[in-house]
């Protein structure tokens, strides 16, 4: 196996659905049968293993970081069949030296078709060292003008760097034009091209709540379609949808609200 691809997918402010997103691309790409590693990068506010079902794997990122423990032995097989690496929630641990993350990344990409990066979100030193550890950025936003703004300026950055950018993919869409950007605006604020638009789908907490991929969770969802379709796009594969999925999906409510 070649290195695999090391995407990181960063956002300018927090609460756009980076980490939800870095899990549910992951378990789709790893359904068009890719290897994929999923890694938590965000050491100050980490939630992947939350959305990993509360996975504790005892071998946290940091541990590697500081020499105590070999990327290997942190690197674990999750049941939806992509591997992740998570990182400690402990406050001792919330900057450690990063000056190796690069290694440990290249470790992960030996024996993988993708290694998705979960980066924190905003601008600081740490989040530029981080930037610069991956081959390509994936910007995440949702259509409001702050998060526009936000986006823009990591877009900026990533330039600076001169750090390929795959482009940007729009999170928590609801498709009124009244009370959000639409996607030439978007474009514009970025001066990047819109990968993807991920509808706004109250099927997500249900997910998040019950700590399981929401494409594993509620594959007929719509959002869970559009994750599967970046995923194709992303990985350069054919994908159909589901026949009826909008009306599968509706009877699904209705069995569920008759239950």
């Amino acid at each position: 196996m070649s290195k695999g691809r090391i995407i990181g997918l960063i956002s300018g402010k927090g609460g756009v659905g980076k980490t939800s997103l870095t899990v549910n691309l992951g378990v789709s790409l790893s359904d068009f049968g890719n290897e994929v590693t999923i890694v938590d990068a965000d050491f100050a506010a980490s939630n992947l293993g939350v959305y990993l079902g509360r996975y504790d794997h005892p071998v946290k990122i940091q541990e590697v970081l500081q020499g105590d423990a070999e990327p290997e032995s942190a690197i674990f097989r999750h049941p939806t069949g992509i591997k992740g690496i998570v990182s400690s929630n402990e406050i001792d641990f919330v900057e450690p030296d990063i000056s190796n993350l690069r290694e440990v990344l290249e470790t992960a990409a030996e024996q993988s078709d993708y290694v998705l990066v979960d980066c924190p979100p905003g601008l600081n030193s740490t989040v530029e060292n981080i930037m610069m550890s991956v081959d390509e950025l994936m910007i995440v936003t949702m259509p409001t003008q702050t998060s526009g703004v936000n986006a823009a300026q990591i877009i900026e950055k990533a330039k600076e760097l001169r750090q390929p950018v795959l482009g940007t993919v729009v999170n928590k869409v609801s498709g009124d034009p009244e009370i959000e950007l639409i996607d030439r605006e978007i474009e514009m604020m970025t001066e990047s091209h819109i990968l993807h638009q991920i509808p706004h789908d109250h099927t997500m907490r249900k997910s998040l709540f019950e700590s399981e991929p929401l494409v594993k969770h509620e594959p007929l969802a719509e959002a869970a379609l559009e994750i599967k379709e970046l995923a194709a796009s992303v990985g350069g594969h054919e994908y159909q949808r589901p026949r009826f999925a909008k009306l599968k999906r509706k009877l699904g409510n209705l069995s569920g609200n008759l239950n």
